[in-house]
């Protein structure tokens, strides 16, 4: 014994599990989740693996979202494609239209020619000037070629020529380099030279090509060869002014006719007008010249027996006037189906108007002739006034019968326009009503899709309801056996606090009896020496150990310093990393990456605690 108290040099002092006095069970779990001991009642969950499970379930909804969309755009390329198709077979038909068309045009114009240019012909002289005509503009067109085409194709042959030949000698390292880039210098401003020739002829032609189609779009022009209003003549004509009858009054009656059934089409005309007013304020339904154009051609290539023949031309304008909306081509489209109802109902008027003009012409010349037969007969045959005055009367009612028959007549054209304008708004009817019940069964099929999305919907949320209806009983089962458990628990709790009282107690007293013991012993061990003064300056045990001096030789030196505490037998060999590494060393896979993994991967028996954990498998992962 040296006297020194090594109880002061402790640093840190920790109480067992039995010392802490485990008065709460939050003491209780706080002690096992710090000291990492297991617990059958609380679980660590493994992250890892429910990370793995929601990236499974992610990728799985991704490869159905890309499937849906893969779908939906398969589906849309069919669909463009089987439009496309039919805009092309539209196209060749409209092709092939042309083409007839044009070989038809060409062989009239032909024909015209030749009969034209023949001696027999009365515009002989005109055709053989518009013939030379032509001639001169084919050598004005063969020169013009010559001088501004046909040099462009020959340089771009010397070009190709030069650059053939010249090619190898743009290397860095030809003696003839230098010469070969100044040539091309000089080819290069020769090119710009003759680009800027021809774009200012293209811009002289562009000018000149704009004011010939501006000639051919006056007002003179159009009248000669278009169709006009003035096809016929109002008022009385001049081949029936100069008819002569003997009856001036019965002549006056029959050229106020003329006049009557002028101002009757002129009011129907006239009315026409008025009923279309919103059709006449636009040439063009105020789209563009162009535009409206292209709009006339695509709808009249496509035939009306053409199944889903609207669908088809609504989606060629779409595509051909991208700047153009769904709802302006349908306005359009509207505002031209009037437009041509217009034209054709004014050409029938006027149609009907020359038709009975012509006729009230034959039928006054008849009549002029039948009052101046009459009037020869009277004169000849010395025929009485009476005679005369009931022929006129006849005549005048020939007249007015005609006029009820014209009349009639005009009633029933009327008759007719308005069956046929019925019978157009019929039609239009019946495609808009068409059209809407490929609107309802297109809104029917989505309804039927959303009220299956719904019955899904509402199948899951019964399967969910279900679902939680379960876990509410079994939460409700797992309760109650919870509150057995507690009570059990408290239960348990009261009887160990009554041991610990009665071990407290028992404690106290064995504390108060080894007092007893210890002062029994220090009365046994107190000092009854002398005093000593002397004893001070002696040499003290520890000192002489220093020395050497009554130290005994004999020490064992290969003994441990400290006892070593590790594993048993049966410890070692029950660890399931022990058993795979036995079985996959008799395998010969104990190297392998895949063993490795495996090794580090698998878990002791009991985990270890959190200050004890190796990071050794850690370190051979990461390698």
């Amino acid at each position: 014994m040296t006297g020194r108290d090594y109880r002061s040099f402790v640093s840190h002092y920790r109480t067992g599990p039995r010392e802490i006095g485990r008065a709460y069970e939050s003491d209780k779990l706080l002690i096992r989740m710090t000291e990492g001991l297991g617990s059958s009642r609380y679980t660590t969950p493994d992250y890892e693996k429910l990370k793995s499970q929601a990236l499974e379930k992610k990728i799985t909804g991704n490869r159905s979202l890309i499937k849906v969309n893969r779908l939906a755009a398969i589906s849309k390329a069919s669909q463009e494609k089987s439009l496309l198709k039919q805009h092309g077979m539209v196209w060749q038909r409209e092709l092939g239209r042309l083409d007839a068309q044009r070989k038809r045009a060409e062989s009239e114009q032909d024909s015209f020619f030749l009969s034209g240019t023949s001696e027999q012909s009365e515009i002989a002289m005109f055709m053989l000037e518009a013939e030379d005509y032509q001639l001169q503009l084919d050598a004005e067109r063969k020169a013009f070629k010559g001088a501004t085409a046909d040099p462009i194709w020959t340089l771009r042959e010397d070009l190709q020529a030069w650059l053939t030949e010249n090619s190898p000698q743009f290397h860095p390292g030809s003696p003839r380099r230098e010469e070969i880039v100044a040539q091309h210098a000089q080819v290069s401003e020769t090119i710009d030279s003759v680009k800027e020739q021809q774009q200012s002829l293209l811009v002289k032609l562009d000018h000149e090509q704009k004011a010939l189609e501006q000639d051919l779009q006056s007002n003179y022009l159009r009248g000669l060869f278009a169709g006009a209003e003035k096809w016929v003549v109002e008022g009385v004509p001049a081949e029936a002014q100069i008819l002569i009858c003997p009856d001036v009054e019965l002549r006056d009656s029959v050229l106020v006719e003329f006049e009557i059934l002028d101002q009757r089409y002129l009011a129907r005309l006239r009315e026409l007008d008025k009923l279309h007013s919103d059709v006449l304020r636009s040439d063009t339904g105020g789209w563009d010249a162009g535009d409206h154009f292209a709009f006339q051609a695509i709808v009249d290539q496509y035939p009306h027996d053409l199944t889903n023949r609207r669908a088809l031309y609504i989606d060629r304008l779409r595509r051909q006037l991208p700047h153009k909306t769904r709802s302006d081509t349908v306005s359009h489209e509207d505002w031209s189906l009037r437009h041509r109802f217009y034209i054709e109902h004014r050409r029938t008027l006027i149609n009907c108007w020359a038709r009975d003009k012509q006729e009230l012409y034959d039928k006054a010349v008849a009549v002029f002739a039948d009052a101046c037969l009459a009037e020869e007969l009277q004169q000849a045959a010395a025929i009485n006034r009476q005679r005369q005055d009931e022929i006129c009367s006849q005549l005048g009612q020939k007249v007015r019968r005609w006029r009820e028959q014209k009349a009639e007549a005009m009633r029933l054209e009327d008759d007719l326009a308005s069956q046929r304008r019925h019978h157009f708004e019929e039609q239009r009817a019946k495609e808009q009503e068409m059209d809407k019940k490929r609107r309802a069964v297109d809104k029917q099929k989505v309804e039927t899709y959303r009220h299956k999305l719904r019955k899904e919907q509402e199948a899951r949320e019964e399967e969910n309801m279900r679902r939680l209806a379960e876990i509410k009983e079994a939460m409700e089962l797992q309760a109650e056996t919870d509150r057995e458990r507690v009570s059990y628990r408290e239960a348990l709790l009261g009887e160990r606090k009554e041991r610990y009282r009665e071990e407290k107690r028992k404690e106290a007293e064995n504390e108060m009896e080894r007092e007893r013991r210890l002062d029994a012993l220090r009365q046994m061990v107190e000092v009854h020496v002398e005093h000593d003064p002397q004893r001070v300056f002696q040499a003290t045990k520890a000192y002489n150990a220093h020395l050497g001096i009554g130290v005994d030789e004999d020490v064992n030196i290969q003994k441990p310093l400290f006892d070593a505490r590790g594993f048993t037998n049966e410890q070692v060999l029950s660890d399931p990393r022990f058993k795979l590494e036995q079985a996959l060393r008799k395998a010969g896979l104990h190297a392998n990456p895949y063993a490795r993994a495996m090794l580090g991967d698998t878990k002791p028996l009991k985990p270890p605690r959190r200050d004890q954990e190796s990071t050794v498998f850690k370190d051979i992962k990461q390698t």
